[in-house]
């Protein structure tokens, strides 16, 4: 059955699922906003290599074609990037399941990778890239696509099809090594499930040219790098063996954060937004491959499916595991929305009994209710914040105007954060956070996040800043009178003490 076949036979379950997945983010269509990074580039004007030196080259080529300097257009986005995400789950579901296909499982696992909040709530906040990384998961879902085709027809063209695919994807988001590798583990399972022999073989041919395309795209970065003249600053961020402790214990803790993450624990304040959903779906996974091993008959099946269904678990943590970090956010464990459906799909599509099945069927709807709930909350979290800080600045630029004060002439010079009230909504990463409490300060930030409210104001630079920080102790904070000063080459907003990491980010001696 080809592409196009297969989705003229499933279209009724694709555009449920696409319904589905709208409905998630409804809210944050309806309610556009800024959210933390977005405030620089919905205004940028100029070339930024910011992306470059994060190894993201792939976004760079997508914004020189849409031109504006990368520049996104709200809403329009963040709709095509859902369409692109669910033509994603499409391509994946017709590698993995074929016309062997069962609609419910089948339903359910498209909605589950549409919908997971802790993954796409996170990643599609920043509308600046959302559709960008959606063409990345559809590229990697193409290149997953044609590296299967290549072992079964052995060809060379699809080969080098899946490596064009993979680089693409790779230069668009690091993270979708993983979810390659995720969509592979889910195709041994099966594939082992089903008896499927000459296993071994394809395993290293998927295996050789995803490391290929990890060679190639990193050789690219490297000359990128070497051309502008900088460097990338991942290495330090996100390589853990290093870290204080050791190897062992950089070991253990990229894979104590599979199991954190998978049963959504809560460790020193740090929680899995709408964790409970993957929680359930671990669980239920868990009993389902405990059946799996009890049915099967002698040691090397038994072994075979706790291996496969171990790899299938952890494949999401894949890159994070050979970087030896926990530090992952949500919105680089993309294959975390992949995995999660395809187990979804095995329970469902293992069911037999009519009673079970309906039981089944309702449980799974009621996750999927749960996430579409989460992600509206999520995003109506991050709608608070928007209000907060455009009340912010719109009260503090008529405070300026009110004095008189030309911001068009003078940089401000915005000391300390303007925190926002706890109100008990949820958070996850950037989403639901101040841009004028982020970084306890980010003077930079907040000066691009006045001209998204039509005031074109002036950044300051790190000398008047260090100036200005003379006359913090003659005024009040902010919004007392005294709490904004005019001084000859700069003006002066005073909304806390400055912290340490005040200075650190904004690159001023204490």
């Amino acid at each position: 059955m080809k592409v196009k076949e297969y989705i003229q036979t499933y279209k009724t379950v694709f555009i449920m699922a696409g319904l589905f997945s709208f409905l998630c983010f409804i809210y944050m269509l309806v309610t556009p906003g800024i959210s933390i990074d977005e405030e620089t580039w919905i205004q940028i004007e100029k070339p930024f290599a910011m992306w470059l030196v994060q190894g993201r080259w792939g976004i760079d080529i997508f914004n020189f074609i849409s031109m504006d300097q990368g520049r996104y257009a709200p809403v329009m986005w963040d709709i095509l990037a859902i369409l692109t995400w669910n033509g994603a789950g499409i391509l994946f579901s017709y590698t993995l399941f074929g016309e062997k296909a069962k609609k419910l499982p089948l339903f359910f696992f498209q909605a589950y990778l549409c919908s997971l909040p802790f993954v796409l709530g996170e990643m599609f906040s920043f509308s600046m890239f959302s559709f960008q990384i959606a063409l990345g998961m559809l590229s990697t879902a193409a290149a997953f696509l044609y590296s299967v085709r290549a072992v079964q027809k052995r060809g060379w063209k699809n080969w080098i099809i899946a490596l064009l695919f993979l680089i693409y994807a790779f230069s668009v988001y690091q993270a979708y090594i993983c979810v390659y590798i995720t969509a592979v583990a889910v195709y041994c399972f099966q594939a082992w499930l089903l008896r499927e022999e000459d296993l071994l073989r394809r395993i290293a041919s998927w295996a050789v040219v995803c490391v290929l395309g990890i060679v190639v795209y990193y050789g690219v970065h490297i000359i990128l790098m070497k051309a502008v003249g900088t460097s990338s600053y991942l290495s330090d961020n996100y390589v853990g063996w290093f870290d204080e402790g050791g190897i062992l214990k950089a070991l253990f803790m990229a894979f104590a954060n599979i199991v954190r993450v998978s049963l959504a624990i809560p460790i020193a304040g740090e929680t899995v937004y709408g964790g409970e959903v993957i929680r359930i779906v671990t669980a239920a996974f868990l009993v389902y491959v405990v059946w799996q091993f009890i049915k099967e008959k002698g040691a090397v099946r038994k072994a075979g499916i706790l291996f496969y269904a171990f790899v299938l678990t952890a494949a999401p943590f894949a890159l994070f595991l050979v970087l030896g970090t926990y530090k992952t956010h949500g919105r680089v464990l993309l294959g975390l929305a992949l995995a999660g459906g395809a187990q979804l799909y095995f329970i469902l599509n293992s069911i037999k009994r009519e009673h079970v099945k309906k039981a089944g069927i309702v449980a799974s709807a009621y996750l999927l209710f749960l996430n579409a709930k989460n992600m509206n909350m999520l995003f109506y979290s991050a709608n608070v914040a928007y209000e907060h800080d455009r009340t912010v600045a719109n009260q503090v630029m008529y405070d300026i105007k009110k004095a008189g004060i030309d911001y068009h002439s003078k940089p401000i010079v915005f000391l300390g954060m303007e925190e926002m009230d706890d109100v008990g909504l949820p958070t996850s990463d950037t989403v639901g956070s101040s841009i004028f409490a982020w970084d306890d300060g980010n003077i930079s930030r907040m000066c691009n996040f006045m001209k998204t409210e039509g005031y074109r104001v002036l950044p300051p630079d790190a000398a008047e800043i260090q100036a200005a920080l003379k006359y913090k102790d003659q005024m009040k904070e902010w919004p007392l009178d005294g709490s904004i000063l005019e001084k000859e080459d700069f003006i002066i907003v005073l909304f806390s003490e400055p912290s340490e990491k005040w200075y650190t980010i904004n690159q001023v001696v204490q």
